[in-house]
């Protein structure tokens, strides 16, 4: 029967050492079951961490282990730093898993996964790619494109989401993706997975909880983010989003059939529109209307009255009856029968 290394080094009391001196290497980025992939950076009161049956409780310097459960007393507070430079903060009655890690330092590549389960977080990025974080709520997915934000889970599982910086993108349970790019702003994802639109502290919905007990980092920040770029006050104070959340620039693998949501409608100022940065840029010049002023058509020139030659100046009208010519015009002498039946005119 063969014996697996790890069991052995297990049942001699150092496994960390085993793992810390042949698994992680610059040949292995991968991170097994147990192995260090962090550490605490500061610790208020009670933080313990709990792998399988080991439970041990934690302080500044200890070391954290991929798949370990961080859990926080209500009175307590913990910092910690990864491996790639990821920061995390959890607040009073935090809970947290470190579900996978799996980061290359020569590529900034890997794969980085946590598990926020309940309570109040801060994340700051680290080193690693951009898409590689992948931040993971009771009912969304959670994408960052170089971001800080603070996370509070609700006791039914709906998550409040607030930006300081950067953005992110939240793919909820129903399948629905839209981005937060608005720092000062919020998002909540409600208990059944749906992902609401951008919004101020003044305009969130079921809003029954304050907001330094929601976010206690904003009013106490962390060693970890010691100088925000936000403060209470500018969060407060923060205008409305008056036009709907912008769609997400990708779909990734973390809720399979996930859709985007609808773009937001065009400006009416303007002029030029460009398509996604993931496909060839095409830009549409918008030309105003060609205004075409039609003149009147040319009026027919007004020919003059005829004349009667011999009779300048005198208009005449002759009718044609049965006994000859019969005079209808003016200034003629009296008239007189002729013979025939005709009439004969004087001058």
């Amino acid at each position: 029967m063969i014996v697996p290394m790890a069991r052995i080094a297990t049942s001699l009391g150092v496994a960390s050492v085993f793992a810390g001196g042949l698994l992680v290497g610059p040949t292995a980025p991968r991170a097994a079951s147990g192995d260090k992939i962090g550490s605490a950076v500061s610790i208020i009161n009670t933080v313990t961490v709990a792998l399988a049956d080991e439970k041990r409780g934690l302080t500044a310097g200890d070391n954290v282990r991929q798949d370990e459960l961080v859990e926080v007393s209500p009175d307590s507070r913990g910092e910690f730093r990864l491996d790639d430079d990821t920061k995390l903060a959890l607040g009073p009655g935090a809970r947290l898993r470190l579900d996978k890690f799996v980061y290359d330092p020569d590529k900034k590549a890997g794969s980085i996964v946590v598990n926020l389960v309940k309570g109040t977080f801060r994340f700051m990025t680290g080193l690693a790619a951009k898409p590689t974080y992948v931040i993971r709520t009771p009912t969304a997915a959670i994408t960052v494109r170089g971001t800080i934000f603070d996370a509070f889970i609700l006791s039914d599982n709906s998550t409040w989401l607030l930006l300081h910086q950067g953005a992110i993108e939240v793919r909820g349970s129903r399948n629905v993706c839209r981005v937060l790019d608005r720092p000062g702003h919020l998002m909540r994802i409600s208990s059944n997975g749906s992902v609401g639109v951008p919004v101020n502290w003044r305009r969130m919905p079921g809003r029954a909880i304050g907001i330094d007990a929601a976010f206690p980092f904003v009013a106490s920040p962390p060693l970890i983010d010691p100088n925000p770029k936000l403060t209470r006050a500018a969060i407060l104070d923060a205008a409305n989003v008056r036009q709907r959340a912008p769609a997400c620039r990708r779909i990734g693998p973390a809720t399979p059939g996930t859709r985007r949501a609808a773009p937001p409608p065009p400006r009416p100022r303007q002029g030029l529109r460009r398509a996604s940065v993931e496909r060839e840029i095409e830009v549409i010049r918008i030309r105003p209307p060609r205004i075409v002023k039609r003149r009147p058509p040319p009026r027919r020139p007004q020919l003059p009255p005829r004349r009667t030659p011999g009779l300048s100046g005198l208009p005449i009208g002759i009718s044609i009856g049965i006994g000859g010519f019969r005079g209808g015009g003016r200034g003629i002498g009296p008239r007189y029968p002729m013979r025939g039946g005709q009439t004969r005119f004087r001058r």
